[in-house]
Parts: structure tokens; C-alpha cells; sequence
């Protein structure tokens, strides 16, 4: 259930990536910008469903510290900062820089939904968690 869900929000999140790319590549600017926008509020609601309600409850049964629910969070962080970059690369219109940093956005974000989806999400679904009511706060999170 939270397992199935939050794969396919990684898809779309993934969905949003490519045609921002073939923007970037045709160094339509304007267009850019424009795709820019959904993919980085999709990212960022997906990282606030997990901050702010999936983890919050795994952590109560499996305790905060050094964790993976810890490398995630770091991980998120990293990944939005390469977002932020990847903006100002694309509002700089420098093709070559908004390149470089979507393909460190894609390698680390598809390293980092792996561990999710094989690790996290297995554990969720594992704990005895109240999964429809997580699952519903989660669908409740607005996009930042």
C-alpha cells in the first residue's frame, strides 16, 4: 500500500524530469522554466510526505539516530540543493551547467529511490503501522 504509492510518486516525480530536460537541451529558456516549476514542487511534496508523516511514524517504532530513515533525510537534503542549483542554472541560461546538474539530480535521485523503494518502503510495510491512515496524510500534503 505505502510501498505501491510512493513508487509510482517517484514515476511521476521521474515523469516531470525529462520533459524539463529536452527544454534545457533546446535551450528553450522561457519553457524551462515553466516545466521547472511542477518538478520541483512534485519533489519537494514527495520529500515533505515522507519528512513530515511516513517517517515521523517509522521512527516511532524503529527510534531516530543514524539510521537509514537518517540517510534519507540527508540524501533529500543533497537533492534539493541540487535542485535549487539546477534552477538557478536554468534562470542563468547556461545549458551546460543545467545539464551537469540534472544528471546528478537523476543519478542520485534514482540511487536514492532504489534504497527507498527496496529498503524504506519494505520496512513500512513490514511495521505495524496504521497504513490507510498514513497513506491518507500523506495525500493530504500540499506541495511546497
Amino acid at each position: 500500500m505505502i510501498k505501491e504509492f510512493m513508487t509510482q510518486d517517484h514515476r511521476d516525480c521521474d515523469a516531470l524530469y525529462a520533459p524539463l530536460e529536452e527544454a534545457i537541451a533546446a535551450q528553450a529558456w522561457d519553457l524551462a522554466l515553466e516545466r521547472f516549476v511542477p518538478f520541483k514542487e512534485a519533489m519537494l511534496r514527495h520529500f515533505a510526505m515522507e519528512e513530515e508523516v511516513l517517517f515521523p511514524k517509522m521512527e516511532e517504532f524503529l527510534g531516530g539516530g543514524e539510521g537509514p530513515i537518517h540517510v534519507m533525510k540527508m540524501e533529500h537534503n543533497q537533492i534539493r540543493g541540487i535542485i535549487d542549483a539546477l534552477g538557478e542554472a536554468i534562470e542563468a541560461k547556461d545549458r551546460q551547467k543545467a545539464l551537469g546538474y540534472g544528471e546528478t539530480f537523476m543519478i542520485m535521485t534514482q540511487q536514492h529511490n532504489m534504497k527507498e523503494e527496496q529498503v524504506l518502503y519494505t520496512m513500512a510495510e513490514q511495521l505495524p503501522l496504521d497504513k490507510e491512515q498514513i497513506l491518507a496524510q500523506m495525500q493530504k500534503v500540499e506541495g511546497r
